[in-house]
């Protein structure tokens, strides 16, 4: 191979990835571990993350020669991260809560600590409430924090569209919140 996998196009890895070349599933790792990590980070409590990222590239290179390239890498990949996050709260929902009770020192900051995980939890369900275009959109400006014309790029609309989708989203997400409060 003479050029450096760095440079390599995405379908063009995921092949030779497909062929059992260790160091093209690598470069495709190195390129997408910060995506999935941060789209994990806007749909799981901060705990889970990197065991569910781990899982996520477990299962990609479990699952490599099966892909066919009917959909982009990138899309592939962010599929099987939703799987993972459906699998972490089915397994989540099995499993008895348990809230830990405070010795009454530090209560202020335990109760700050509280609102906030509300409040991502709050974030997170209205989240799964909106369609799922403007789930994408926001969470490409959020989660990964691209630039519209990037945005734009991903998801081959245009400027204007990505810019007034995401408008439609926070708008969508405000009504939302507003129900929930």
């Amino acid at each position: 191979m003479s050029e450096h996998p760095d440079s390599l196009p995405d379908e063009t890895l995921a092949q030779m990835a497909r062929a059992g070349d260790k160091a093209a599933f690598d470069t495709l790792c190195d390129r997408y571990l910060p995506v999935v990590y941060n789209r994990l980070r806007a749909k799981l409590p901060p705990e889970a993350v990197e065991d569910v990222t781990q899982q996520v590239f477990i299962g990609a290179m479990k699952g490599i020669r099966q892909y066919r390239e009917r959909s982009s890498f990138r899309t592939w990949i962010l599929s099987i991260a939703r799987h993972k996050i459906a699998d972490y709260y089915r397994n989540r929902s099995r499993q008895p809560e348990t809230t830990p009770l405070d010795a009454g020192e530090g209560e202020v900051e335990g109760s700050e600590r509280r609102d906030a995980w509300e409040e991502q939890v709050l974030v997170r369900l209205t989240l799964e409430r909106i369609p799922d275009h403007y789930q994408e959109i926001l969470l490409l400006r959020f989660a990964e924090g691209m630039r519209f014309q990037k945005i734009a790029r991903t998801l081959d609309i245009s400027l204007e569209a990505a810019k007034s989708r995401y408008r439609r989203a926070v708008a969508a997400i405000a009504k939302e919140m507003e129900t929930e409060i």
